[in-house]
């Protein structure tokens, strides 16, 4: 029998294999992340850009997980059902879940300095900016956004959130929720929404 495949190994291809365990499923499972260490859950780098592992490679061995870090998708067959990676080996497989989650759209600010935030790499070297006096755009109302927000006015940065919707976190919660947690900002001090 030939393997599922995971291609991502965030916070669902993780939590996508173990629940084919959980399941009942006997044949292999293949977890494929780009990154080299074991899975991580990713809000918490917009807080403390600390690591708050998803699990270890421990229980990836215990669940029968093959578990291969630092791996990234090269290309991809549909026809023969294999899945290429960048070192050019090749894995067969019965099934493939796609798991790689977005890639942030860089944009062209001249020569300013633009952070994204999707890895632990990522947090890091923004954390190494993010100092007393510092003036901070952050491009994006949401969860993510604000709580980066949040971290950097603590860490004694000026802040000031942009987002492209008329309210913060309109694809996340009801309005009214988001008027709160928006004036919870803004009385820290956590918060000038420029918006349209």
């Amino acid at each position: 029998m030939t393997a599922i495949v995971i291609a991502g190994a965030g916070e669902c291809g993780t939590r996508a294999a173990f629940a084919l365990r959980e399941e009942g499923w006997d044949g292999r499972v293949i977890l494929a992340g780009a990154e080299p260490s074991p899975p991580y859950e990713r809000p918490p780098l917009s807080k403390t850009g600390e690591l708050k592992p998803i699990c270890d490679s421990g229980a990836l061995r215990e669940a029968g997980i093959t578990f291969l870090p630092g791996t990234e998708v090269a290309s991809l067959d549909t026809e023969a059902h294999v899945l290429e990676l960048a070192g050019g080996r090749r894995l067969a497989y019965r099934s493939l879940l796609l798991a790689t989650g977005a890639r942030a759209r860089r944009l062209p600010f001249g020569g300013a300095p633009v952070h994204v935030l999707r890895t632990r790499a990522d947090s890091a070297a923004l954390r190494e900016r993010l100092r007393p006096g510092r003036r901070v755009a952050v491009i994006g109302g949401g969860f993510i956004g604000l709580e980066l927000a949040s971290s950097a006015v603590a860490l004694g940065c000026a802040v000031t959130v942009i987002e492209l919707e008329p309210r913060l976190m309109g694809r996340a919660v009801p309005a009214r929720v988001a008027a709160v947690m928006a004036e919870r900002h803004r009385g820290r001090r956590a918060l000038r929404h420029l918006g349209p």
